[in-house]
This record gives structure tokens, C-alpha cells and sequence, in this order.
């Protein structure tokens, strides 16, 4: 059987740990990745893979994409589910934090999709 490789960020809670469990479960090979690891560790018992990868380092990138092509030659579809959320009234939320979450919600999402696009 030539499974579907499939790779989900923010795999340790909500939508992305959702999507893992029933990818998994209709016979996909996934890939659960998300910052904090520890998080997934029930998802192995699952026969789901599951490795850190943090969108807002290019090298922890690299390193999750790299182990799953090195395993299995390819991606073939990517879900990006990770996601941070900052709450509040414009003029309350710090700049700093704001920041954050452009990076996680968007530059992280549009960097993962960019550095991956060849091997899909």
C-alpha cells in the first residue's frame, strides 16, 4: 500500500491534533509536528509520527522536513494548523506580542508551504 505522506503543524492540540487522529485513522501516513512535543505523545500509540518543529525557526524547519523525506522520500500533503492567538483591544495587546503572532499565524505558515513546495 502506498500510503499518502502527510505532515500537520500545531498537531498537539485542537484542529491539528483533530486532523491527525482522523488522517491516522482513514489510512494516511501522518506526521504530527507542533513546538511543544511533549504534548503528542499519546498520538504515537496511535501509529501516528510525531516531531518538534517550531514555524517561527527556519531550522527546526528544515529538520522535521528533512527526517521525513529521509524516511519516506516525500510529502505529499501538508496541513498547517499551527496557530497562536493574542487577545485584547488593539491598544492593550503589546507590539511584541502582535509580532508573535504574525509570525506563527502567518510567516510561519507561508515559510513552511515555501520551503517545502518542490517536494510536494
Amino acid at each position: 500500500m502506498n500510503e499518502k505522506i502527510v505532515l500537520i503543524t500545531g498537531a498537539s492540540s485542537g484542529i491539528g491534533e483533530a486532523a491527525a487522529i482522523q488522517l491516522k485513522k482513514s489510512g494516511f501516513t501522518v506526521y504530527a509536528v507542533a513546538r511543544r512535543f511533549e504534548r503528542m505523545k499519546h498520538l504515537e500509540s496511535q501509529g501516528i509520527y510525531t516531531l518538534q518543529l517550531d514555524v517561527t525557526n527556519d531550522m527546526s524547519m528544515a529538520n522535521a522536513v528533512d527526517t521525513i523525506v529521509e524516511k519516506h522520500g516525500r510529502i505529499d500533503i501538508l496541513v498547517n494548523s499551527a496557530g497562536y492567538g493574542s487577545y485584547g483591544a488593539l491598544e492593550d495587546v503589546p507590539i511584541s506580542e502582535a509580532k508573535y503572532q504574525f509570525e506563527v499565524n502567518v510567516f510561519g505558515l507561508a515559510r513552511l508551504t515555501h520551503n517545502i513546495r518542490q517536494i510536494i
